[in-house]
């Protein structure tokens, strides 16, 4: 690293750190007003609410970090501007795009640095933050009986379909078994019965009155009294899915449960426009951070007030475009890890290009 980058980088770091933290105080301040009336209510003690602050501060982080990126950029390329700097550099050979290399490296590592704690974190931060407003540890439930059950083998090529499923008795009403070929495209067997029970024991599900109709026109239907076959293993526990709150979830935990999910028939839109989000919006930072660098020598004088108005316009504008393709992607119009990456391609495009436009 030479001396120009180390200048450049320690002045870009000051600028992010006293940014992020005024952002993030402005942001806590707001919420004392709560915190006083929890207090005042007597559902907070001192240390409750000392912990409830605590606990803001992860996701206060990923929202403002961003935003501290934009404006410490700005200021650190604004400053440079303003001391002929950036002139001096560009007249000794420098090109801007070299200039900007470090703060824009930095800025990939503190993209890296979000997308860590919005996946470990987050979710813990939430969680803690939701019960402490409660008054109480929220515990998630599944139901004890599920209607209109459907459910997927898991690496299988099967199907269950049943109209009333207990999990903790095992018992199930009105069963229906689809078995399909390797490609998931043919019937190849159906079983149907109007009961059944799980054998927890021996795990596999024993049907009563059975019959069983085949896809060959060749073989003849079936009757049985009692039917099981060890293949059909599911638990009925498999049937009935939690209620989940997705940003409390890890990324493991979103893709583990949106697999439970698909495997009963279940809607994972939601949990899947999360997931994408968790992938894009922490590189939110790195995005933005052309802008800011491409922006800061602009706007010389006024530096503080230019620069801050720059940033509320610029990183709220972010927020408004991702809020509107997320909606887009909650509602079925867009691919949810589409719509999560397309504000980060329009705005690092339109960086890229105010980059190389750059004049001082």
């Amino acid at each position: 690293m030479k001396i120009i980058d180390r200048y450049i980088s320690k002045n870009f770091i000051k600028s992010f750190m006293l940014s992020l933290v005024a952002f993030m105080g402005i942001f806590i301040v707001s919420q004392l007003f709560k915190v006083v009336k929890y207090l005042s209510d007597g559902r907070f003690t001192p240390g409750d609410a000392v912990y409830y602050i605590v606990t803001l501060l992860p996701r206060t982080f990923i929202d403002v970090a961003p935003l501290a990126v934009l404006l410490g950029s700005m200021m650190t390329i604004s400053t440079m501007a303003s001391n002929l700097e950036i002139i001096s550099l560009k007249t000794s050979g420098i090109k801007f795009r070299r200039i900007v290399l470090f703060p824009i490296i930095i800025s990939a590592i503190i993209s890296g640095v979000v997308f860590f704690v919005n996946d470990t974190l987050y979710p813990i931060s939430l969680k803690i933050n939701r019960d402490l407003r409660s008054g109480e540890v929220q515990k998630r439930v599944a139901p004890i009986e599920k209607r209109n059950a459907f459910l997927r083998g898991e690496d299988s090529n099967y199907i269950y379909l049943m109209q009333k499923v207990n999990r903790e008795t095992g018992f199930a009403e009105n069963i229906e078994i689809v078995d399909l070929n390797k490609s998931f495209d043919k019937i190849e067997r159906i079983i149907t019965a109007p009961e059944g029970r799980y054998n927890f024991s021996k795990k596999v599900w024993m049907l009563k009155d059975v019959n069983i109709y085949y896809g060959d026109d060749n073989k003849k239907p079936e009757t049985k009294e009692f039917f099981s076959d060890s293949k059909y293993g599911d638990s009925p526990e498999h049937f009935i899915t939690l209620t989940v709150e997705p940003r409390t979830l890890t990324i493991k935990d979103l893709k583990k449960t949106i697999r439970e999910m698909k495997s009963i028939g279940g809607d994972t839109r939601e949990l899947l426009v999360e997931l994408g989000n968790r992938y894009s919006f922490p590189f939110a930072s790195f995005v933005i951070s052309f802008l800011g660098l491409a922006l800061g020598g602009r706007y010389v004088r006024g530096t503080s007030a230019v620069s801050l108005g720059i940033c509320v316009l610029l990183g709220y504008g972010y927020y408004v475009v991702q809020a509107s393709f997320e909606a887009l992607s909650i509602n079925g119009f867009l691919n949810p890890f589409l719509g999560g990456w397309l504000p980060n391609i329009m705005f690092l495009a339109v960086g890229i290009y105010l980059l190389n436009k750059a004049e001082y």
